[in-house]
């Protein structure tokens, strides 16, 4: 019987997993259409809607959105995830949001840094 509750509880785990992924991935906001790819714009939000978004966790997004080689191993997670974050911090470079490496875990924004991506992502919404 104990088995049985243990699935169940792991199951709702993995329910709620996907949930937040499915409302990461969804694209809550035109306000980058022309500058972000839909892939960067995702990977964004994922970066944006947690304290720390781990290497894997950046995969599963990327996966999602994208059309990437998906051969597994934690070693190609990291590149792809290190790939994709070089080309989003180009773009988000020039406007002061950085996104910051945990070694060995994945990506972060600090708070400062996501108040400054909502005031761009205001201004963009003002001149549509």
């Amino acid at each position: 019987m104990q088995k049985i509750e243990i699935l169940r509880a792991r199951i709702a785990e993995l329910e709620e997993e996907l949930r937040q992924l499915r409302a990461d991935i969804a694209p809550t906001n035109d306000a980058f259409a022309g500058i972000l790819t839909v892939q960067q714009t995702a990977l964004l939000n994922s970066i944006k809607s947690r304290k720390v978004s781990t290497y894997a966790y950046i995969d599963q997004v990327l996966a999602s959105s994208g059309n990437f080689n998906r051969k597994d191993g934690a070693d190609l997670e990291r590149v792809r995830s290190k790939v994709s974050i070089y080309n989003l911090r180009k773009k988000l470079n020039p406007h002061g949001i950085e996104i910051a490496t945990w070694r060995g875990i994945g990506y972060y924004m600090t708070d400062a840094n996501k108040e400054k991506l909502l005031k761009l992502m205001e201004k963009k919404d003002e001149r549509s």
